[in-house]
C-alpha cells in the first residue's frame, strides 16, 4: 500500500473515532425530545389523575364521618324525645321541633337551604352545627303501627300529636378542585320516639 493510501485510511479512522465522540444528530435529537415530552405528559396526568382520586377518597372519608356524627347524635336525641310539637316544610328552610323529657324543653333540627346547614337548636344550650355542605335534609313523619300485610311499611303522617316515627334523609357534597365531582354522602334514618307516650 502506498503512502497516500495510507493516509486516506488513516483519515477514515479517525473520523470514525471522532464521530464515536460527536455529538447527536437533528433528527436524533428531534427523537429524544418527542420521547421525553411524551413521557412527562403521561406522567402529568397520571398525577392530576392520581391527585384528584387522593382528594376524593379524602373527601368520602370526611364527609361520611361527619354524616355518621352527626347520625348518632340526632338518633340519640330523637330516642329520647316525647313527640313532636311542630314542624315545617319549604324549600328553603326546613325544621322540626321536639319535646324532651326536661320540663319545658325542646329541641329543633333547622336546615337552611342557602347556607347548606343543619342546626340543632336545644333549650338551654348554644345552637350546634352538626352538618355542613349540607345539599338537602328532609324528613317524613309516621306512625308506629305498620300498614297491614307489610313488615317495614308504615302509615305516613301529618299530625305532629300522631307521630311515632321519624324518617330523616340528607345529602351533602362538597366541591372539589373547582367543581362538584362525586364527593357525596348520603344518610337514610328512621328512628322511633321510644319515649312517646
Amino acid at each position: 500500500m502506498n503512502l497516500a493510501g495510507q493516509k486516506l485510511n488513516h483519515r477514515l479512522i479517525s473520523c470514525r473515532r471522532r464521530s464515536d465522540f460527536c455529538g447527536m444528530t437533528l433528527i436524533e435529537m428531534l427523537v429524544a425530545m418527542s420521547v421525553g415530552v411524551l413521557i412527562m405528559a403521561v406522567v402529568a396526568v397520571l398525577s392530576v389523575y392520581a391527585m384528584r382520586s387522593f382528594t376524593a377518597m379524602g373527601n368520602y372519608a370526611d364527609l361520611e364521618s361527619k354524616s355518621r356524627f352527626a347520625l348518632d347524635r340526632i338518633t340519640r336525641e330523637v330516642r329520647q324525645a316525647t313527640n313532636v310539637i311542630s314542624f315545617h316544610k319549604d324549600d328553603t328552610t326546613r325544621w322540626i321541633r321536639l319535646a324532651t323529657t326536661g320540663q319545658g324543653a325542646s329541641i329543633k333540627y333547622v336546615w337552611y337551604a342557602d347556607e347548606r346547614v343543619l342546626e340543632c337548636e336545644q333549650t338551654g344550650l348554644p345552637d350546634q352545627t352538626y352538618l355542613t355542605e349540607c345539599d338537602n335534609w328532609d324528613f317524613t313523619l309516621y306512625q308506629r303501627t305498620p300498614l297491614p300485610d307489610s313488615t317495614n311499611q308504615f302509615y305516613p303522617t301529618t299530625n305532629a300529636n300522631m307521630c311515632k316515627m321519624i324518617e330523616m334523609n340528607w345529602k351533602c357534597s362538597r366541591t372539589m378542585l373547582g367543581r362538584k365531582w362525586n364527593t357525596e354522602s348520603a344518610q337514610s334514618a328512621r328512628i322511633v320516639l321510644r319515649t312517646n307516650p
